[in-house]
């Protein structure tokens, strides 16, 4: 099999494995790359805080990284009776908010082992936001999020730089910023498509704040005014996803370069 077959075949592999991440359910935090709540590491586990007398400081079964908390995929699963984005408004008197707290106020080991039930959790982190949904901002919001127990977390940069060294076994930190960043091989990480340049699926997707991953094709030639359909972390709300265009104007695209994928 020639190179450009070998690569051919990777960019199928990294699509591969980001669809699984999102099919698996990866959350969205930020500064997470794969970062994993459970039994063995409950460092990763926001506090605990279920108070009959502060229902609005409640949070259970969430992960925390740097002060951030994650939202737990909030517009990914509606539940009957709860609002789009599954913000509880007034946490105060929500009666299934004060149900979930005697129940588990007593128990904060519960949360590891978590099962598929919905969990309160006060989002924190500077700006989290509904991306790619309604646009409602989260944060000091109480929110019915998915459980944390045993899911894989990151953000676009962790999920991007994961993804690629799962299926290359090659590092490709600050290729944003720096495609020409030379790798381990002492080769350029990668190389920016022109304007009217043939996207393939796999190709990176720059913009102000964000990245991932261009999706199966076919994709229209380049363009920075072009909305391409990404596999990404998206945001707090959404998590990891595929088949949707980002709705801003990209920066740039870059395509890694033969020895990125093929680590040679």
């Amino acid at each position: 099999m020639t190179n450009e077959a070998l690569c051919n075949q990777k960019r199928i592999e990294i699509l591969a494995y980001a669809y699984r991440l999102a099919d698996e359910g990866a959350h969205y935090l930020w500064g997470a790359e794969g970062l994993r709540p459970s039994q063995a590491a409950q460092n990763y586990f926001a506090p605990v805080v279920l108070r009959e007398d502060a229902p609005e400081q409640s949070t259970f079964c969430a992960a925390i990284l740097n002060g951030y908390v994650c939202a737990g995929r909030v517009r990914h699963r509606q539940v009957a009776g709860l609002p789009p984005v599954a913000k509880i408004s007034e946490p105060q008197t929500d009666r299934s908010l004060a149900d979930f707290i005697r129940q588990y106020k007593n128990s904060p080991h519960a949360q590891c082992g978590w099962g598929t039930q919905l969990t309160p959790r006060l989002v924190q982190g500077d700006d989290v936001m509904d991306y790619g949904g309604t646009g409602t901002k989260l944060t000091g919001k109480v929110v019915w999020g998915e459980g944390c127990d045993e899911t894989l977390h990151f953000d676009c940069g962790g999920f991007v730089r994961h993804v690629v060294h799962h299926v290359c076994g090659s590092d490709i930190h600050g290729i944003s910023d720096n495609p020409e960043k030379l790798n381990a091989r002492n080769k350029p990480m990668g190389s920016v498509l022109a304007l009217g340049d043939a996207v393939l699926p796999g190709d990176l997707f720059v913009y102000s704040g964000h990245i991932g991953f261009a999706d199966r094709g076919p994709h229209p030639p380049y363009a920075m005014t072009t909305h391409f359909t990404l596999v990404q972390a998206e945001s707090a709300s959404l998590g990891v996803n595929y088949g949707t265009k980002h709705r801003q104007q990209n920066k740039r695209c870059i395509r890694l370069s033969e020895s990125t994928l093929l680590n040679l």
